[in-house]
């Protein structure tokens, strides 16, 4: 086969009009980008910052797209300003396979390096919109709903909206905390409160599903053990039996959530 192969790329090169084919053992670095080919610039995958060189500079690990031509390219710091005690920046990467499925399926890893004015210190870095902090001399990056420095006490409100979060409900959905002692936490959220639109239609009616949910505190936040639309305790006995009872022994069973846009404006003779 490989002969095969090897004179099949002879022909071709020899062939006007027809492009050779690529040298053996050739590395995806070595890879010419084809005439044809439209560059364009994206943000990259940042897989994680270390400290330095030096006191003004932050490298940026980058998972830079590969595995076949015209990958990747020029990956770079772009946009940085800084505000507030904050760097921004874009990191970034030119590709002219990303658009086409399958191209590059794989990644390699690249580095670059981020330089401030003023030395950085702790202060924070936000990279593609995400947030990465520095604590105990290492970089990690900030959880979405938690911030960098989530509240100590489970019960905030910054730690029973990630819960909801969590849930399978709608992601206009609000929780309502009926009982938290830091241990275990009980609340209702409805399925899905904007069946009709955040702004509810006119004519539209919202009748759904108010649940109660009963979560248990794990290392990494809130975790439900139990959910119903009843009330007493019997739900949550069953899955924790732990769960204490003076919590959940007057709950009541939950109301459907109901509202209503306005009425469908009439219709007049000759309008």
């Amino acid at each position: 086969m490989r002969r095969l192969a090897t004179a099949l790329c002879l022909l071709t090169a020899i062939a006007p009009g027809v492009a050779a084919c690529a040298a053996p053992q050739t590395r995806p670095e070595d890879a010419v980008p084809s005439a044809s080919a439209e560059w364009g610039t994206h943000q990259a995958e940042v897989s994680g910052v270390t400290p330095g060189p030096g006191v003004r500079t932050v490298t940026v690990q980058v998972k830079a797209l590969a595995g076949g031509d015209d990958c990747s390219r020029n990956v770079r710091v772009d946009n940085q300003t800084e505000e507030n005690g904050v760097i921004f920046a874009d990191i970034v990467e030119e590709s002219a396979g990303s658009a086409v499925v399958g191209a590059c399926p794989t990644f390699a890893n690249a580095e670059v390096t981020l330089t401030s004015a003023e030395p950085i210190g702790d202060r924070s870095l936000s990279l593609n919109q995400k947030t990465w902090a520095l604590e105990n001399g290492a970089y990690s990056r900030c959880d979405e709903t938690l911030g960098c420095k989530p509240p100590e006490d489970r019960c905030d409100p910054t730690w029973t909206r990630a819960a909801v979060r969590g849930m399978d409900v709608s992601r206009h959905s609000q929780g309502h905390v009926e009982a938290c002692d830091g241990n275990w936490l009980i609340m209702t959220v409805p399925d899905d409160p904007t069946s009709c639109g955040v702004e509810p239609r006119p004519g539209c009616e919202v009748d759904t599903a108010v649940r109660r949910y009963f979560l248990r505190n794990e290392p990494a936040g809130w975790s439900t053990v139990a959910r119903t639309t009843s009330g007493g305790c019997d739900a949550v006995l069953k899955a924790a039996p732990a769960f204490p009872r003076k919590l959940c022994a007057e709950l009541k069973p939950t109301v459907r959530f109901v509202t209503a846009g306005p009425p469908p404006p009439t219709g007049k003779p000759g309008g």
